[in-house]
């Protein structure tokens, strides 16, 4: 995988253990001398005496590494992985391999203390959309500064350009999208329900549809379905959210993950689809070069727009629903593409960017929404230019649907009821534990 991280990236993670694992080799380099000197001739109390300081150096190493990289080295850690597995313990599972997840750390029990109050002349069917897209950088958007071959999306969506994804990475952003945490957290998936419970505390039936694993995100909601076929997901997830959307339920709240523009970007695009930039997937080698930039950029560009011609898609079969309809997509981070000094590509990085975690939201809502709430669409589109976070999009999905709910965060907006300032401080997961700030990453790409 060397070849994929840029230098400076390498160097950047390698940084933090240089000096001990220097004062590591020192050490291991005095004992291995001590012990090559060791003299087998002297009475037995010598050789004692000697094994036992050599003895207490070695214990000394040993107790010098933290105890919990025992458990994450071979052999332990097959064994460790074994038992966590078998016994499906959540406890165990978080205190030894915190970033994988093996086991759902989700309480079955918690619905955030949702409450709603129904609202005079309300109408009798509502659907609640997030749609979770995948590698979508904001400036691949014609309303965010693409090429004007880019299409607009619908004329009645509302695009915000300005949005900070929870991190740079697939598996640690869609947790934090749709749990009330932050980033920064020590685990990868949070300990709490996700948002769906707060909607099925107030009647509404849940749906997960993905077509990535659902163990990314530990789903909770009544009705799950991954699809795990291969193909794009106009062909893979068009016909279950049809079944979804024919549930007879009043009240359906649904997450859509798809796979979006996620590379290889070749095999995102549609052939039934107009693709606004030229076909350059003959041309593109292993990764792109400053010569097969313009190149790369097409085909990302491509595979952008056959994502949003999915999501238009999506909106025309939500046109068609009775009652209510609001939608809210998002994908779980953007892509880097050559785009400063350091030269990088892709995300998922040892450090994020700006450029793989700057995103665009999207917002839509039918008539019949937009008629019944005129002051929360007023709210939303006054928003649309301020700096927004992933953290935002749960409270406004819930906001639009009148649901009130336990949140002890600060500094998160629902953007159908709240000015959004426009000096924000925003956190971007770094790894686990560990955040950055927009105006770090910024100030790094300089």
């Amino acid at each position: 995988m060397l070849r994929t991280f840029p230098s400076t990236q390498i160097e950047s993670a390698l940084a933090p253990y240089l000096l001990p694992a220097s004062g590591l080799a020192v050490a291991l380099g005095v004992l291995a001398h001590l012990s090559a000197r060791v003299d087998t001739s002297p009475p037995p109390l010598a050789r004692r005496r000697s094994a036992a300081i050599l003895l207490a150096l070695g214990c000394g190493l040993a107790l010098w590494i933290p105890g919990l990289l025992w458990l994450r080295a071979w052999p332990l850690n097959a064994v460790a992985v074994a038992v966590a597995s078998a016994s499906g313990s959540s406890a165990l599972d978080s205190l030894l391999f915190p970033e994988n997840s093996l086991s759902n750390p989700r309480p079955a029990g918690e619905d955030w203390r949702a409450t709603r109050v129904p609202v005079a002349g309300e109408v009798t069917r509502e659907t609640f959309v997030l749609v979770i897209g995948e590698s979508v950088r904001a400036d691949a958007l014609r309303e965010c500064g693409a090429p004007a071959a880019m299409p607009r999306m619908t004329s009645d969506a509302l695009v915000a350009c300005n949005v900070t994804a929870g991190s740079d990475a697939t598996h640690t952003s869609v947790p934090l999208m749709v749990s009330r945490d932050l980033p920064g957290l020590q685990r990868r998936v949070p300990a709490d329900a996700t948002f769906l419970k707060a909607f099925e505390r107030v009647g509404f039936h849940t749906y997960w549809l993905a077509s990535q694993d659902a163990t990314i995100a530990w789903p909770d909601a009544q009705t799950v379905q991954a699809v795990s076929a291969p193909g794009l997901d106009a062909d893979v997830l068009n016909a279950p959210f049809d079944v979804m959307l024919a549930d007879p339920h009043p009240r359906r709240a649904i997450v859509l993950h798809t796979q979006d523009a996620h590379s290889p970007y070749c095999d995102r695009i549609s052939q039934h689809v107009a693709q606004p930039f030229t076909n350059a997937c003959a041309r593109l080698g292993n990764l792109p070069t400053a010569d097969t930039l313009a190149d790369w950029k097409a085909v990302y560009g491509n595979a952008v727009s056959t994502s949003m011609s999915f999501l238009g898609g999506v909106i025309a079969r939500l046109e068609r629903e009775p009652g209510a309809v609001f939608l809210i997509y998002s994908p779980d981070h953007g892509e880097a593409l050559l785009d400063d000094h350091r030269q990088i590509y892709g995300h998922a990085m040892r450090h994020p960017t700006r450029w793989d975690v700057q995103v665009p939201a999207i917002f839509w809502a039918n008539a019949a929404w937009r008629k019944a709430h005129p002051e929360a669409w007023r709210h939303l589109k006054a928003n649309l230019t301020a700096p927004l976070m992933h953290a935002d999009l749960v409270p406004t999905l819930l906001g639009a649907a009148g649901i009130r709910y336990q949140d002890g965060r600060r500094g998160v907006f629902d953007l159908t009821s709240t000015e959004v300032p426009a000096e924000r401080s925003r956190v971007v997961q770094r790894s686990l534990g560990k955040t950055a700030t927009w105006d770090q990453l910024v100030e790094e790409a300089r």
